[in-house]
């Protein structure tokens, strides 16, 4: 390794911004995958059909939920963790990708 070279890792450097560039990571999974795009679909399609699903999420009030808005709620959180898992390991690869990258510039791959 050089001497010239100075590792500074990207929390360094850019640490103020990292929840954005985080951000911009996952904000390409629904521009650039399919199956990321079809389970945000498939929760808005469920939010139209049940109504109060979607109320839960966005009031502090009690909801009263029938049966099959309850099984929908399940199904919601089901893919919401879908969705989660999707971005963590988006965000895990992007990591393994700037890591190659450091490697390159210290000279070591």
């Amino acid at each position: 390794m050089s001497d010239a070279f100075r590792f500074e890792t990207f929390v360094d450097v850019h640490g103020n911004i990292f929840n954005e560039y985080l951000s911009s990571v996952v904000a390409r999974l629904s521009k650039e995958d399919e199956e990321y795009k079809a389970l945000q679909e498939k929760i808005e399609a469920i939010y139209e059909e049940y109504p109060k699903v979607l109320a839960v999420f966005d009031s502090e009030t009690e909801s009263e939920l029938t049966e099959k808005e309850c099984a929908a709620l399940i199904e919601v959180m089901e893919l919401k963790n879908k969705l989660t898992d999707m971005e963590m390991q988006a965000v895990y690869f992007r990591g393994c990708y700037d890591s190659v990258g450091y490697l390159k510039k210290a000279g070591i791959l």
